[in-house]
């Protein structure tokens, strides 16, 4: 056999099938690009032109480029035994014309070489030069240091390399078994295999609206943010197998049921789509539950990571309340009245003197806080007893303040007993009349003298979890009874006195403020308070934290906008292959209807319907999926003290139309090729 035979026979094969070959190979490039630039992100080059949470860049970039790699890995694999399934009849025509099964693994060897050469070398020089963008976003994202040097990373190179290699050796490796297995007739029919007469199954349809009720419900019924996390992964899944089961059945029962319904089945206009829809729908609905699970995805990686950027500033704000803050954790109550932290405001106040800043907006903070699970008639704060059986939508958050800390609704001056309390909650009701907190077997109870709720949209709470302000008349001996020899750490009854003020100078002034207060104060307070009565105290600035905070929102937002992309261009080659696969499906039969009469006006009605039906289902789909995910996801993002609900419900609205419009398009752009095969119109007919 000639030199390059078998090269240039998968070349022309991929040639030849350019309309299935040309779209994987720019999702293959698309890949390549992808995991280079996010490589590239995360090498130190590009780290050290970052300022703020470098580290925090390194890990999410890390973790988001092998999301990437696993996503490439199902994605083309998906993609190429479309391709081959789509080929399977000229392979078949090869083997009756006397090419053995080794020659085919020859062709389809070659044609994955020949394919891996162009995506792994247009993949690479498309990341590199997108890179330098991607680096600037980045930089410019987190206010770093821009410049407009072009980078290259020689490992990032070599890494893509590898991993590349190794994911189209397994697919080939997989299309080799394949062919190996098949004959020269199941090879013809294999384009044709799996088209059965469609069978409604009443019970995997109704499974299917069953568990999705159940996701939603355990979506919309969840109230605490840790509840939340526990059971977003399980409602995540249960989505996931009740779309693809309502998707494959329960479409091909509403396709049935419009048929039943005469006047609107024996029109010319739903005839054929409805009979087409009923008959491709469990074949295909596969394909629509993967676009719509790949949408909702989409939607809410967009919706959270916007609303995580926009909103990291007000979530800076709530963790460092001001430009200095100073928290002391103490082992003993009676410090938090007994005039010390009075002393200890004096010594900060003296620094700030010396230096001649005049402290703004100070906020000063005594209280006692503790959480614990709500049970019938006390709240139980031992971890390890409140633990056993424990319903996380029972988990409270309480702060012991004194009785000047707080203003009630009617502004009377609280003059408290020693067993009353004054009783706000936030996020929940509390009807009885007294409050018993528990510690294992110890309780402390109090009549409660005045109670009123103050809904804050989760302000008031450090995790999101319904909060419990409780004035009593003595700080000092509110626990008594209550402690636990054994909590060291100080996890379950924390003292804290907080001393927090805005200065009004820059960043930087403000980090080198820190420094010198650490080393001026630090040791006076630790003097006022004792060693003995205090477990920590820190001192930060906000503009250290925001480092962090930035590096991390900025960071994921980045990853959200950039999986985003390559979850699109998936859901865009889906949605082009399946109009690819079911024109040249339809073809015939639309030419039988030509024959019988049809004129192709009602050809273009009976298509438009039918395209407008099926395509809309995964986005009225996905829309209705990230409705019932909102109150959970809220849930989850109050742990980063994202609580501003109005900014999650507009990235999300705007996100869902944003990717709609997107969606619109693609449908129009692909509907154009299924017009071109079934029917064989230019659109200028």
């Amino acid at each position: 056999m000639k030199t390059f035979f078998y090269p240039r026979l998968a070349w022309d094969g991929l040639r030849k099938n350019r309309q299935l070959s040309r779209p994987y190979l720019l999702t293959c490039i698309c890949m390549v690009a992808v995991f280079y630039i996010l490589s590239y992100l995360n090498s130190p080059m590009a780290l050290a032109l970052i300022v703020k949470g470098a580290s925090v860049v390194r890990d999410i970039m890390n973790l988001g480029r092998y999301v990437i790699l696993v996503f490439s890995l199902i994605f083309l694999y998906y993609t190429y035994s479309f391709l081959l399934r789509r080929r399977s009849h000229e392979f078949g025509l090869y083997n009756v014309l006397g090419m053995g099964k080794r020659n085919l693994v020859r062709i389809i060897a070659w044609e994955n070489v020949i394919t891996f050469a162009i995506a792994i070398t247009c993949g690479l020089f498309l990341g590199i030069l997108l890179s330098k963008l991607a680096e600037l976003g980045l930089v410019n994202l987190l206010g770093g240091t821009i410049d407009f040097v072009f980078r290259v990373h020689a490992a990032s190179i070599w890494q893509t390399l590898l991993f590349y290699a190794l994911i189209f050796g397994l697919l080939m490796f997989s299309a080799v078994i394949r062919t190996a297995r098949a004959n020269a007739v199941s090879l013809m029919k294999s384009e044709n295999a799996g088209e059965k007469p469609p069978k409604g199954n009443w019970l995997f349809a109704i499974l299917g609206m069953l568990i999705l009720g159940g996701a939603y419900y355990i979506a919309i019924s969840v109230s605490n943010p840790v509840t939340a996390i526990l059971l977003f992964f399980i409602a995540v899944v249960m989505v996931i197998i009740a779309t693809y089961l309502l998707m494959v059945t329960g479409s091909v029962k509403m396709c049935r049921i419009l048929q039943s319904n005469k006047g609107y089945y024996y029109k010319a206009k739903h005839f054929v789509s409805v009979s087409s829809m009923a008959f491709r729908m469990k074949r295909n609905g596969a394909g629509l539950a993967s676009i719509c699970i790949i949408a909702t995805m989409i939607l809410v990686m967009l919706s959270t990571t916007t609303c995580m950027w926009f909103g990291a500033e007000d979530s800076l704000k709530k963790n460092y309340p001001r430009e200095i803050n100073f928290s002391v954790n103490l082992n003993d109550p009676e410090k938090l009245m007994d005039g010390t932290p009075d002393q200890a405001a004096s010594a900060i106040l003296d620094v700030l003197q010396k230096n001649d800043i005049t402290p703004k907006n100070i906020q000063e903070e005594r209280f006692i806080s503790l959480s614990g699970v709500q049970a019938d008639g006390f709240i139980q704060c031992d971890y390890e007893t409140a633990s056993l059986g424990a319903d996380f939508n029972n988990l409270r958050e309480i702060y012991l303040v004194s009785p000047d800390s707080i203003e009630t609704s009617d502004n009377n001056p609280l003059d408290l007993a020693a067993d009353e309390i004054v009783l706000i909650t936030d996020g929940m009701d509390y009807t009885d009349d007294t409050l018993t907190l528990a510690m294992g077997n110890k309780t402390r109870s109090w009549k409660i003298r005045h109670y009123e709720r103050k809904d804050t949209g989760g302000t008031t709470s450090g995790m999101g979890f319904p909060t419990m302000t409780v004035a009593v008349a003595d700080l000092t001996t509110a626990i008594e009874g209550l402690e636990k020899e054994k909590d060291v750490s100080g996890r379950q009854i924390q003292s804290m006195w907080k001393y927090n003020f805005d200065t009004g100078l820059s960043d930087e002034e403000n980090t080198d403020l820190k420094m010198i207060l650490h080393y001026d104060v630090r040791q006076r307070l630790h003097d006022l308070f004792t060693d003995d009565s205090t477990r920590w105290i820190s001192i930060d600035s906000r503009a250290e934290g925001s480092a962090d905070f930035y590096g991390t929102y900025g960071s994921l937002f980045f990853i959200g906008i950039l999986l985003s992309i390559v979850f699109v261009c998936a859901a865009v080659l889906i949605i082009y292959y399946k109009q690819i696969s079911e024109g040249y499906e339809d073809a015939k039969r639309f030419d039988i209807m030509q024959k019988v009469g049809m004129t192709k006006k009602e050809i273009r009605s009976s298509i438009s319907s039918q395209l407008l039906t099926v395509f809309a289902l995964p986005l009225a789909f996905a829309g209705l999926h990230l409705i019932f995910a909102f109150p959970m996801i809220r849930k989850m993002l109050a742990i980063l003290s994202l609580t501003d609900v109005a900014l999650f419900m507009r990235t999300t609205l705007i996100s869902f139309v944003v990717f709609g419009i997107f969606y619109a398009i693609v449908y129009r752009l692909t509907s154009r090729v299924y017009y071109r095969i079934v029917s064989g119109l230019s659109q200028n007919d």
